[in-house]
């Protein structure tokens, strides 16, 4: 018997030492539930093998589909960042060949906010309905949100179907490649970026007059998606100064080699480096005497 007299809340240790004392079934303890089949010359042992014995020697089920994770700093402190919530998608490099699904927005500060991550075997619109279902019973809504990404279909139809109060807004960055990539010449699309960035209604309709005007294809390609998807004046809530993607497009460049690890290693270099972001960050916070951050 023993009683817990002290609990100190605080952990200082890394992930590796916490991890380091846990049992994990290692390749020797494999080797031994199936050396017989090793010896046996009519059995070709390949991974999936291994696999189907495990599981009918002791009804482990080895397989893969989704996974979703955020953290509680992060679940916690959403009602206090803006009600903007950039997604975005990366592949991952590893073996396993999967995607990893980011959702970011910005803290009082105008840093990177980490919000979720979730990972799928691939892009569908199955594995991001599942992912905003995930995120919805994670961090809930909350009035006037938006989602902000690229132009890609099946986030749009997981948004759609998870988060029908909510407005889907697209990158302009993303939007000007595509004009780009049509040769769009390059006044044109000058005066697609005044247009997609006033705040006044009146000088978005000046700028998307001259465009009519000058490329009338490029207008009526801009004008294939509504212009409350893209352009700051249009939008009926605020999108504040997240009209790119370029938050959750940070995101990826620091975990870049992060992606070429297995999962679980991957998942461990994403929480140490969300706990220093989140540790040097109370600390700067709690040298602050102002009401307002420094970055306003």
């Amino acid at each position: 018997m023993f009683k817990i007299v002290k609990i100190e809340k605080k952990h200082d240790c890394s992930v590796n030492t916490m991890k380091a004392d846990q049992r994990h079934a290692t390749s020797r303890l494999i080797s031994g539930y199936i050396i017989d089949n090793l010896r046996d010359l009519r059995f070709e042992v390949t991974p999936a093998f291994v696999m189907a014995e495990m599981q009918k020697l002791h009804g482990l089920d080895i397989r893969f589909v989704y996974m979703f994770y955020a953290y509680v700093s992060s679940i916690s402190s959403w009602n206090h960042c803006r009600p903007v919530i950039v997604v975005g998608e990366t592949s991952l490099k590893s073996k396993f060949h999967g995607v990893l699904v980011i959702s970011v927005s910005n803290d009082a500060n105008n840093q990177i906010f980490p919000l979720a991550f979730g990972i799928a075997k691939s892009e569908n619109n199955n594995s991001y309905e599942w992912y905003f279902s995930q995120l919805r019973n994670t961090i809930g809504s909350c009035e006037n949100l938006i989602f902000l990404s690229d132009k890609h279909q099946v986030i749009a139809y997981g948004i759609a179907k998870v988060y029908h109060e909510s407005h889907h807004r697209i990158c302009i960055y993303h939007l000007e490649q595509n004009l780009k990539q049509r040769k769009v010449k390059s006044e044109v699309i000058k005066l697609f970026q005044s247009a997609a960035r006033v705040y006044r209604r009146k000088e978005f309709d000046l700028y998307i007059s001259d465009i009519a005007k000058v490329d009338k294809n490029t207008y009526e390609y801009l004008m294939e998606e509504p212009p409350e998807r893209w352009a700051r004046s249009c939008s009926p809530r605020r999108r504040y100064d997240m009209l790119t993607t370029n938050i959750v497009e940070s995101m990826n460049s620091i975990l870049l080699e992060a992606r070429e690890l297995p999962i679980l290693k991957m998942m461990d270099f994403i929480q140490v480096k969300l706990q220093r972001w989140f540790y040097e960050r109370r600390n700067e916070v709690e040298g602050t005497f102002y009401d307002v951050s420094y970055w306003v």
